[in-house]
């Protein structure tokens, strides 16, 4: 008998358990830039949306900090409609799995990146796009090519 309720005992968690659903991603910034590798100057130009302020890096290159870095001053209200649109384009499908990946990203060392991430209280989710459209897989195509027109018409630090 005790055998009996010591088996019921172990297995009441098993009973009364919920399953554990997919849980949407708790996003709070949107971050998005690009990068380069081999050049001279300002090698970095990386943009941080965060509860509708735009604000812009300030490093020239990731060899500058291990972490980037944003100016305190956010960039004019104007540009918050094109970002939240950029944002809203992101597409979903790439949230799961989880990011930290790179995308069609085989020479990134040389030509550098498109850098994309989301980031919140647990953490942050990234990917590197590679720069060459041709690589790129079918339903993210849309998005870069608006993330390219909208880095366009962002200010440069």
């Amino acid at each position: 008998m005790k055998r009996f309720f010591l088996i019921l005992f172990l297995s009441l968690p098993l009973l009364f358990s919920c399953k554990e659903e997919e849980e949407e991603p708790n996003v709070e910034a949107f971050i998005f830039g690009e990068w380069n590798f081999f050049c001279e100057g300002n090698c970095i130009q990386i943009y941080k949306y965060d509860q509708g302020k735009l604000y812009i890096d300030n490093l020239n290159s990731f060899r500058d900090a291990p972490v980037i870095t944003y100016k305190s001053t956010p960039l004019a209200s104007q540009y918050n409609s094109l970002v939240e649109d950029l944002r809203t384009s992101f597409p979903e499908t790439f949230l799961r799995p989880l990011g930290n990946n790179l995308i069609a990203c085989p020479e990134c060392v040389d030509q550098g990146a498109y850098y994309l991430a989301f980031e919140n209280k647990t953490g942050v989710l990234w990917w590197q796009v590679g720069k060459d459209p041709s690589l790129w897989p079918e339903e993210i195509k849309p998005f870069m090519n608006k993330l390219i027109l909208a880095l366009d018409q962002l200010p440069e630090q």
